[in-house]
């Protein structure tokens, strides 16, 4: 849980709390409990606090991420480390995350491709390691320990036996094997009587070839206590690139018999687990807290396999109901200061179908998605489903979206189609109307984004808008929702972006032109630095592009981002705050480093520390238009202007390809007002320095000012 800094905020965490209760009788949950572990301190460097989150720690001020370095030319006055604030301690900001999953109760925990299937007897159940970039970047490993010493002489390493199932769920990657059935191209088996004395069993090729269910491995009889096979070079396996996937492994003694049931006592242990989508229980404990110390006021939950999807919620048809700890995760968000998108989505095949789950031994994701409800029945389910939702977390959540990323398959559950997502839509917005008339309804938030709208003619937005089914959507939906939101890169080449802006205001612009007065959001973006990156010829395997970063550029990149969202009134959302599980994307703020079993502890990457930094400086700018005119002006020059509760500020930086180590320019920036006083404040070491300042015709010049690719943000109080 989090203790609030002061009584004041104490005091209003409470009577947050006591609001928010009543709405929460639905089920009978208080929603008042807390779900999350209080970090600690463990230590201090230079003075500052470490807190420690789980096994996550987080140094409590600023770190210097770079060399320490004046604003201005010649400017001497000291850099100042601004501290932190977290969200509680923060009015407004633009800067939201989506959360990875949210935490659950061990009642809807799901973790089907753990260890333990390896010993279990059964082919349809399966292990599978976390997603790595390459087939070499770690070994990874399988141990097994016998209750007793056996004399062994043949090993067999089984698949998981394929069945027919439908791919619309599926992360597409070319040439892929399905999970279970990832056997390495190379291993090595050893075996060990001590635990200290190893000796080497098999090593080499495993012989596997697309059309084998199993491996075998024969040697000389061997008397054996552990066994360690380590995979040294992984198959690609779906949805995550390489892994280890295996059913089973059968270790066979001289009398023929399969020694490495977990029925003769034996045990298991590996290097790595693939536990997504739900990610670890306990892992949720250590890092909700994170969304708040990042400062962070605003979250999205419920747009990928959580809980609070229509196919936890009503497990039993007519019997809806919220898990208890994900109830309390939504108010400790509430208490904390962060505001909510809630989505209401995916089908529940109660209702959709299929009836019966094809492959019930792996996860619904991905693997096995419900339809979405089409028929009136399921509609109408659908409708009990939404007014369930509504009244359960109204008073806490005051934006509910409409499905997300409904015009792509592995979220629609089906082929994409806008009449039936209209339909879902429709069902929804009356019910969401009646039972919480103050908040926002979002239409499902768009895979995608139009770029290059801002260059289109009359006659090219005409053919997009025929053959685009999302720009239709929401030319039906614009006079009926509140919110629109849009996903519009993942790890996309900055150079490719320069017309972004533009395009933002020609989107906004045409929006305004088919009768939409409301809001717009960016729920999903995302940057990656993954290491070590992928190999060329894997690029074509990368569902999210494959552009890639080092961590202080994808840091840059970040406060690019969200500082020109913010500069555009457009709350934008990092995918996602902590997330250790995918080989092919890098959807985390937070660094993951070698695998470990059962968590593999994350620790803040630069883009952290930079977003919590943005966080606590963006506290009250709000955007405004004031004329500012810099020279000279460099190539691709990044301007946006805010207005602050006591002056103005400016954000500017060097737009395009980012570099760890960027030579400023020296520009000179002239405003048509006076001060009493600037200081620039840096996104990436969260420092502030007082600048020098020059009248002029009535206005004020800043000279030598040092501009680089991250945000340097010039403010200006008093007149």
């Amino acid at each position: 849980m989090r203790i609030l800094p002061s009584v004041f905020q104490a005091v209003f965490a409470l009577l947050i709390t006591m609001a928010i209760m009543p709405h929460s009788s639905a089920s009978g949950q208080a929603a008042g409990s807390f779900v999350s572990e209080e970090p600690q301190v463990q230590t201090f460097c230079e003075g500052s606090p470490i807190k420690r989150f789980g096994f996550c720690w987080v140094l409590d001020e600023a770190p210097t991420l770079i060399d320490d370095s004046t604003f201005q030319t010649g400017n001497t006055a000291p850099r100042i480390k601004v501290h932190p604030k977290e969200s509680s301690q923060i009015g407004k900001n633009y800067i939201g995350v989506t959360t990875t999953r949210m935490p659950r109760s061990t009642a809807n925990d799901y973790l089907p491709a753990e260890a333990v299937h390896l010993i279990d007897g059964n082919v349809q159940t399966c292990w599978m390691s976390r997603g790595q970039t390459r087939s070499d970047a770690q070994p990874i490993w399988i141990r097994l320990d016998f209750a007793v010493e056996q004399t062994i002489d043949r090993i067999v390493l089984r698949k998981r036996p394929l069945s027919p199932r439908s791919k619309l769920g599926w992360m597409p990657t070319k040439d892929a094997v399905e999970i279970g059935c990832g056997m390495p191209k190379t291993l090595i088996i050893k075996g060990g009587r001590d635990g200290a004395t190893w000796n080497t069993l098999f090593e080499g090729a495993s012989g596997d070839t697309p059309e084998k269910l199993e491996c075998e491995f024969k040697f000389p009889s061997t008397p054996v206590k552990q066994l360690w096979i380590t995979a040294t070079s992984l198959q690609m396996v779906e949805n995550i690139l390489y892994a280890f996937s295996l059913a089973e492994v059968e270790v066979y003694n001289t009398q023929g018999k399969n020694v490495a049931l977990i029925s003769r006592g034996t045990g298991v242990t590996v290097n790595s687990t693939h536990h997504t989508p739900g990610q670890e229980l306990a892992a949720h404990r250590w890092y909700w807290p994170l969304h708040y110390n990042a400062g962070v006021k605003w979250a999205r939950v419920g747009y990928h396999d959580d809980p609070i999807n229509w196919h936890w919620v009503e497990k039993k048809k007519g019997v809806l109901e919220i898990d208890p700890i994900t109830d309390a995760a939504v108010t400790e968000l509430v208490i904390n200061g962060v505001q909510i998108i809630m989505s209401l989505n995916f089908g529940n095949r109660l209702y959709s179908g299929p009836a019966e789950r094809i492959t019930p031994q792996l996860w619904e994701w991905n693997y096995d998605m419900p339809k979405p409800p089409t028929t009136p029945e399921a509609l109408a389910a659908w409708a009990r489903y939404v007014e369930f939702m509504v009244k359960y977390f109204r008073g806490r959540v005051h934006h509910f979206e409409i499905w997300n990323e409904w015009n792509i398959s592995c979220y629609w559950g089906d082929h994409p189609n806008l009449d039936h997502f209209l339909a879902v839509t429709r069902t929804a917005i009356p019910i969401i109307r009646k039972y919480a008339p103050d908040a926002k309804i979002m239409m499902g938030s768009i895979a995608g984004f139009p770029h290059g709208i801002s260059k289109w003619t009359p006659d090219n937005l005409a053919q997009q808008e025929k053959k685009t089914s999302y720009l239709q959507a929401i030319r039906s939906l614009a006079k009926e929702v509140d919110e629109i939101g849009w996903h519009p890169f993942y790890n996309r080449d900055p150079n490719s972006l320069l017309d972004y802006t533009r395009d933002v205001q020609a989107f906004r612009k045409w929006l305004t032109s088919i009768g939409f007065t409301g809001h717009c959001m960016v729920t999903e973006w995302n940057y990656g630095a993954l290491y070590p990156t992928f190999k060329k010829e894997d690029v074509r395997n990368v569902w999210c592009g494959p552009f890639n970063c080092s961590e202080l550029e994808k840091a840059k990149y970040i406060a690019q981002v969200f500082t020109k969202h913010a500069g555009l009134g457009i709350e934008s959302f990092f995918c996602e705050l902590y997330f250790s599980h995918f080989g092919t994307v890098d959807l985390s703020l937070m660094r993951s480093t070698f695998q470990a079993d059962p968590i593999a502890p994350l620790q803040p990457q630069a883009a952290y520390y930079v977003t919590r930094n943005l966080a606590t400086i963006m506290d009250g700018m709000e955007p405004a238009e004031f004329k500012c005119t810099i020279s000279p002006e460099p190539d691709h020059m990044e301007c946006f202007t805010f207005s602050l509760p006591d002056g103005r500020a400016v954000a500017l930086w060097r737009g395009g390809l980012a570099k760890d180590n960027c030579e400023p320019v020296s520009v000179t920036l002239r405003l048509p007002f006076s001060c009493r006083s600037a200081e620039a404040y840096d996104s990436i070491n969260g420092v502030k320095q007082d600048l020098v300042v020059t009248p002029r015709d009535g206005g004020l010049e800043i000279r030598d000012l040092l501009i680089g690719d991250a945000p340097l943000v010039v403010r200006m109080t008093g007149n």
